[in-house]
């Protein structure tokens, strides 16, 4: 659990805090005078144990790297013992990371309570895991940082804790390129992708945010590796995109793009653009 102090006053008679975890929604706290009083909380509806238990794991990339990772498992009590159908759930970036606090966006909550096994790889390009892990994942966008997801997926089957033949990738934003990128890929591990508001082509995203000395010189050649648009008419696997019309930081025109091109493949398609949705 984490304890996020809010606010206090000068002789910390009157605090007000807030608790957070995985399996556990926002809880907001006035302490006041050595007295604890519940004041607010997220999602009152949700009942903590459908959201699993979440841990820190590790496991080795097939270069030898070790690639730390977030497991969520379903409650065996609800949903029966391993193994699950899985999801690997790569995050957005790709220069973050995730944590161990509750998922506001509510993706994973939402799978773990459907009884899927969720990993969050923190694949090569993630920041906060020291230089090394950072930047090995220098233009290897859909290579290395792409093998890390897929070693994921194959580690969780090793584990007896994923069916190997019930794995999805879905990702947003980096995450979205992701599952474009899986959707490509030869012998792939996925029977399915899922990708919102991607990047499919990372040639022409790019060139908007290279305006300033740094973005050109120090971050333009890390963005390099495999373009999905190029691939897309051969898809390999069903995907489902979707993307905000209103988004201004992936231009809905990358889904649209790769969509077009993916209906080519003879493979299940399906797309959403979703009204007045931004990033």
């Amino acid at each position: 659990t984490t304890y996020n102090l809010i606010d206090y006053t000068a002789d910390l008679n009157t605090v007000v805090l807030s608790t957070s975890g995985a399996s556990h929604p926002p809880e907001t706290y006035l302490l006041r005078n050595g007295t604890l009083t519940l004041l607010s909380k997220s999602f009152p509806d949700i009942d903590p144990a459908s959201l699993g238990t979440t841990s820190l794991i590790y496991y080795k990339s097939r270069d030898g790297l070790d690639i730390p990772a977030f497991l969520t498992k379903p409650n065996e009590e609800l949903c029966g013992s391993a193994p699950w159908p899985a999801v690997v759930h790569p995050h957005g970036g790709p220069w973050s990371r995730d944590t161990m606090t509750f998922d506001g966006s509510m993706w994973v909550p939402l799978m773990a309570s459907r009884c899927i096994a969720v990993l969050r790889p923190q694949f090569r390009g993630s920041k906060g895991w020291g230089r090394k892990l950072w930047m090995t994942g220098d233009a290897e966008w859909g290579q290395k940082m792409q093998d890390d997801k897929d070693d994921g997926a194959k580690w969780l089957v090793s584990q007896n804790i994923a069916k190997p033949d019930r794995i999805a990738m879905f990702g947003y934003s980096y995450g979205g390129y992701s599952a474009f990128a899986a959707s490509v890929r030869p012998a792939g591990i996925y029977k399915c992708a899922i990708a919102g508001a991607g990047v499919s082509d990372i040639k022409r995203i790019w060139s908007r945010f290279y305006t300033n000395p740094f973005f050109r010189q120090a971050q333009a050649p890390t963005v390099d590796g495999l373009n999905p648009l190029d691939k897309a008419g051969e898809i390999q696997i069903p995907i489902m995109v979707y993307h905000g019309e209103r988004d201004q930081t992936v231009p809905i025109e990358q889904s649209d793009w790769f969509v077009a091109k993916a209906k080519q493949s003879g493979k299940p398609v399906v797309y959403h653009k979703l009204a007045d949705y931004a990033h």
